[in-house]
């Protein structure tokens, strides 16, 4: 008796301390899973950034405990077809009220919009009515939000929540979607079973090629292609005596030579504070910026040349950008672009773009006549995208490349040399999204919408500068297609 006693009792300790070693465990994998959703806001759509807002808009369809996916449901899930032309699930995302990322690289974007921060008044104003119309909502935690300047000395607190491995990785080209966490695993499951713009990828998966061979690829695929007017319903309305009469490709070109020699590509990422890169940055012959990163105040890290910025459709419609009124849209070469559809049906997309931003670059255009402003061809951006999902063996989200991607491939048809800087972070790296902006979020760097992580993976092959520059400068080397034979 008193053995079956002491028996009954072992187990019962065996057990207990079972348990215990199971609830560490789980609380361990959670605590390490999610360290970022503690500081992303939950303030407004329009003043989230888009990679969240669609994060968000995910996470309230779905109860708590399925966000939290396992890595094998993802895996199954991205090594699936798209779903292609068949109907879109009723309980899919809703992505009609989204906007693309305002990159940080870049985030977001871009190219996923997140709201900049005006000057003033008006910003206070907006922010309490933004506030008032949460709170009739009921959904929204009222947050506030101010400019981080350059000399900030509240630059320290923001940190990468990732382990250095994360950083490791990113610099050697091994990223793949288990760098994730749950949340960010879902999101992209998300998009990759919602399949919004009807993705239906027929071309090959290629195995590992060299980085000249990947370069010739882009050069080839990818060909640099802006609206032209000539085509329906744009040939209709006129747009051929709308648009500048230089292609984009033509408008600087040197005689036979590309149009500048160095560039300089600059995200918006909140890596770059602190860098001191600003005089570097503006001795590249071009400079390329994206959506309404200010140079003003952060000139000392970022510089403050300015000849081409890409912008989303977004800064055209969204009021708070000012896009009529700000200063930093003027002076320069500016590129739009929006999602369009997979189909390339350019009647649809006129109908029903992400952003309408046709009327507002008609009317800029007919104001502002000798800037040169061009509206990028929805084939230059599906074959862009093409491009990473036949390069990548996983099924990558069926959504548009970043803005950021789309800056560097457009600049390595305009130049010999580009610098990228902070695409793929530094040593510098924090979850900060953008530099000019106090905004927090994992998503900025490792994507959710966009397939970030693929990019930089397609750019980390083809840089030709060594470790220490991304490590120190977070800056990328890449050759100019010009420069790049592909005939041999």
């Amino acid at each position: 008796m008193k053995s079956s006693m002491k028996q009954w009792r072992r187990l019962m300790l065996l057990g207990i301390m079972a348990w215990v070693l199971l609830f560490f465990a789980l609380l361990s994998y959670f605590l390490d899973a999610r360290p970022d959703e503690t500081l992303t806001s939950a303030s407004s759509l329009l003043s989230q950034h888009p990679d969240t807002r669609r994060l968000t808009s995910i996470q309230s369809s779905h109860p708590q405990h399925n966000i939290v996916g396992s890595r094998h449901e993802l895996a199954s899930t991205l090594t699936t077809s798209y779903p292609g032309d068949e109907p879109e699930p009723s309980n899919s995302p809703d992505f009609s009220q989204e906007s693309r990322e305002r990159i940080s690289e870049t985030a977001e974007y871009p190219n996923h919009v997140s709201a900049p921060r005006n000057h003033g008044g008006e910003e206070e104003e907006e922010d309490d009515e933004r506030e008032n119309t949460n709170k009739e909502q009921g959904n929204r935690m009222r947050t506030t939000r101010r400019r981080v300047s350059s000399d900030s000395s509240d630059r320290g607190q923001y940190y990468f929540t990732k382990p250095a491995s994360v950083l490791q990785r990113l610099w050697r080209g091994r990223m793949s979607a288990d760098m994730l966490n749950p949340r960010l695993q879902h999101a992209m499951k998300e998009y990759v079973r919602s399949n919004k713009h009807r993705v239906s990828y027929k071309g090959h998966r290629k195995a590992a090629q060299s980085a000249k061979e990947l370069v010739c690829q882009m050069k080839a695929q990818a060909q640099l292609r802006t609206v032209d007017g000539l085509e329906e319903p744009f040939a209709s309305l006129g747009w051929a005596r709308l648009v500048p009469s230089l292609p984009l490709d033509q408008l600087y070109r040197r005689q036979d030579k590309s149009s500048f020699k160095t560039c300089a590509v600059v995200t918006s990422a909140g890596a770059i504070l602190h860098s001191g890169l600003g005089k570097e940055i503006d001795s590249h012959d071009a400079v390329l910026r994206f959506n309404s990163a200010p140079t003003e105040g952060y000139d000392r890290d970022v510089g403050n040349k300015t000849t081409i910025r890409i912008i989303n459709s977004q800064i055209l419609v969204n009021p708070r950008y000012r896009f009529n009124t700000n200063s930093i849209y003027r002076n320069v070469t500016l590129v739009a672009w929006d999602p369009p559809p997979y189909s390339l049906n350019l009647h649809k997309w006129y109908a029903s773009p992400d952003f309408n931003l046709f009327s507002p670059y008609v009317e800029y255009r007919k104001r502002n006549s000798g800037q040169p402003f061009y509206i990028l061809h929805p084939s230059y951006l599906w074959k862009l995208w093409d491009v990473i999902q036949g390069n990548t063996q996983e099924n990558i989200q069926p959504n548009p490349p970043s803005s950021g991607f789309i800056g560097i491939l457009m600049m390595m048809a305009l130049c010999e040399q580009v610098h990228v800087y902070e695409y793929i972070p530094s040593l510098r790296q924090t979850d900060l999204c953008h530099y000019h902006e106090r905004y927090v979020d994992i998503a900025c760097t490792l994507g959710a919408y966009h397939p970030l992580l693929f990019e930089k993976r397609l750019i980390q092959r083809i840089n030709t500068g060594p470790e220490s520059d991304l490590k120190m400068k977070g800056r990328v080397t890449l050759p100019g297609f010009s420069t790049v034979n592909c005939d041999k």
